[in-house]
């Protein structure tokens, strides 16, 4: 047993005589055998357009906006800089705050780094040994996201299907699953209201009270024909978290065909994922426009964009307005979940990113403006032909607004089955773009860790829809909704924005923002907007991160439903919450008698923050300049060939390298810093 570990420890230490032509052969063998790129730039695009723009951008952006202050008055009615900036509205201010100097510049680093190494978040943290784990933490991030983003396409695809009818199954009552308390909303059968008390007949019915016997009823009481469809018939939903019940069949296997879906999209990778881009990137654009076009036409569709557009201003100086534009601008950019990297991996060395990025970033940043228009138009009508509010209609998001409100409209428009197919195709390619990328992450993980399995993706994709399903059929029991707000809540908001600022930490401060430009100059062979990603990386995006997390901690409160629908207003459990924030203590390791010119935690800390021997671009070809130390690296049994302690290059030197008091002093020692 001792021989066998001094042999394993052997393997990793002794240096294998090779040539430069043998270790090229290798190097060029495994490269062709995981030839994994993208078959033209115009795919790629695609696929971060697809990915980015998501179903954020039609439930979430337009909701938000409208939530916090609205802000597009100055775009409508504005011509000159001046009224600009003295219009723009209260949630498109640190909207396009946060977008400009911590969205765009996160969006850089992932392209960058995934590009340069050929690496997905699994292994690209590697430039700094000791913060792996930031990939981890990426990885975690997509897969909780990936898990419930996957139901709400399942939901989707259970409209969608049931659109092809003439009447619309949520269009009237009458069904099974609807009960006595089920209405349809409309001028001759809404419950009249009147301050604040709701009333279980109409408003011709209150007004001759002496022919009708009107009384107060509450909220739970009746209940809207779209809602007992959402509610009654496809989620089953119980009264309360503790209630979760069974996988019901309904969504469990919508749920199934969603991952069925995925897994044939996905299975070759970027070589077939890129095909379905050209339809999930380019086919939303054209149902907006056609919905855009058709909604304002529509009677009220005027107060609809009226409530989205002008600007509410006391909500500019609250930290939920900021906290709900940071949360917007990573969720719709895809950051921090390490898509991005897993796409730009199978990039070749030179293409041009930067340009890229900025066409993606523009189109993400203005089709949630765009979006908003469509979902408030039609808002406005659906008020207009139920005389409501449009504030009530306006305070959904998410589920509640694809699934509730929007049908509710389709309901009450000429030819509903078309447009009720059109929009939930809509959802599907939008929510379909983001899925596929969110599953890559662990796939490429996988791959990188385990790589025996690179030659077996097929196998691999299987498995991890197969396990992803498994996983997510708790989101289809009558309690699962609870579940899935609470996933939405947490995995798809304050924690990208840690992760984000743990991203810009290691680039700028511990491997070095002079030397990660270099590294983007090796690729596009110019610093591409250095002084802005200097500004931004090393001073802003740092400090607004940390302030938006903190306030975010400090004002969490606990999760709750109001009354509707049928339901009693609930309180989430307490766990649910974050209450407090504990300090972390990391003690120090003692002092080593063997050193003591460096202590052992000293020496701990350099060595976690320097890079990894085999760290830079993965394929030989791009071993040049800085790099060309990884020619006499081998793959497998050699970590290096000669000494690179004396060597300078591009102003880089290694003369601060120390040997490890610690290691064999007679190996040759591996550079573990560099400045």
């Amino acid at each position: 047993m001792q021989n066998k570990l001094i042999f394993k420890f052997w393997r990793r230490t002794h240096i294998k005589e090779s040539t430069d032509t043998e270790i090229g052969t290798i190097n060029t063998h495994e490269e062709e055998k995981d030839n994994h790129e993208w078959d033209n730039p115009l795919e790629f695009i695609f696929s971060l357009i697809s990915n980015s723009v998501g179903l954020g951008n039609v439930w979430r952006f337009p909701y938000l906006a409208a939530k916090s202050g609205g802000g597009l008055y100055s775009i409508l009615l504005s011509y000159t800089i001046y009224r600009f900036i003295c219009y723009i509205g209260a949630f498109l201010i640190p909207y396009f705050i946060l977008y400009f100097l911590i969205g765009a510049p996160i969006y850089y680093l992932e392209l960058a780094l995934g590009q340069f190494s050929s690496r997905g978040p699994a292994t690209a943290f590697l430039l700094a040994k000791g913060w792996q784990g930031v990939g981890f933490a990426m990885i975690i991030n997509s897969v909780l996201c990936m898990l419930y983003y996957n139901v709400i396409i399942s939901w989707a695809l259970f409209y969608f299907i049931s659109s092809f009818r003439t009447n619309l199954l949520w269009k009237k009552c009458g069904y099974w699953w609807n009960d006595a308390r089920c209405f349809v909303p409309g001028a001759d059968s809404s419950s009249f209201r009147v301050n604040g008390t709701t009333y279980n007949c109409t408003e011709p019915q209150f007004l001759n009270r002496t022919e009708y016997l009107c009384e107060q009823i509450n909220a739970t009481d009746r209940v809207t024909a779209t809602e007992q469809f959402f509610f009654q018939l496809l989620l089953n939903k119980s009264n309360k978290f503790e209630d979760f019940g069974r996988p019901r069949a309904y969504p469990a296997v919508s749920l199934l065909l969603a991952w069925i879906i995925v897994g044939a999209c996905i299975i070759r990778g970027v070589k077939s994922s890129g095909k379905v881009a050209y339809f999930t990137a380019i086919f939303p654009y054209i149902v907006l426009l056609v919905l855009i076009i058709q909604s304002s036409l529509l009677n009220g569709a005027i107060q609809g964009i009226k409530y989205y557009v002008i600007p509410r201003w006391e909500l500019v100086a609250k930290f939920e307005t900021w906290q709900a534009a940071a949360s917007q601008v990573f969720f719709s950019l895809g950051l921090s979940f390490g898509s991005l990297m897993a796409y730009s991996a199978s990039n070749k060395f030179n293409n041009n990113f930067f340009r890229q990025m900025c066409i993606v970033v523009s189109c993400d940043c203005f089709t949630g403006v765009f979006a908003g228009f469509a979902v408030f138009a039609t808002i406005g009508y659906l008020s207009t032909e139920l005389k409501e509010s449009v504030s009530k209609y306006a305070d959904a998001s998410g589920p509640g607004l694809a699934f509730i409100t929007y049908p509710e409209a389709i309901a009450h428009m000429p030819a509903s089955s078309l447009f009720s197919i059109l929009f939930f195709l809509m959802l599907l390619a939008l929510g379909l773009g983001s899925q596929f990328a969110l599953t890559d992450v662990p796939i490429t993980s996988i791959l990188e860790l385990f790589p025996r399995f690179k030659s077996q993706r097929e196998l691999t994709v299987i498995i991890t829809c197969v396990v992803s399903f498994l996983i997510s059929l708790p989101f289809t029991c009558p309690g699962g909704i609870y579940l899935f707000e609470l996933l939405n809540q947490y995995a798809a908001n304050i924690s990208m924005v840690v992760v984000g600022f743990f991203e810009v930490y290691v680039i700028a401060y511990v491997y070095g923002f002079n030397r990660f430009m270099n590294d983007v100059k090796m690729m596009l062979g110019k610093r591409a907007a250095e002084y802005y990603l200097f500004l931004t990386w090393c001073i802003l995006s740092p400090i607004i991160m940390l302030v938006i997390t903190f306030s975010n901690l400090w004002t969490s409160k606990q999760m709750s439903n109001g009354a509707g629908a049928g339901y009693e207003a609930y309180v989430d459990p307490g766990w649910s919450t974050i209450r407090s924030i504990g300090p972390s203590t990391d003690n120090g390791s003692s002092d080593d008698n063997n050193c003591p010119e460096k202590p052992r935690y000293i020496e701990a800390f350099t060595q976690n923050n320097a890079p990894r021997y085999d760290w830079g671009p993965k394929k030989s070809i791009s071993h040049v300049g800085l790099y060309a130390y990884l020619k006499t690296v081998e793959s497998k049994d050699v970590i290096v060939l000669d000494r690179i302690m004396n060597v300078s290059n591009d102003g880089y030197s290694n003369r601060s390298y120390q040997e490890d008091c610690i290691s064999n002093k007679n190996a040759p020692q591996i550079p573990t810093e560099r400045h």
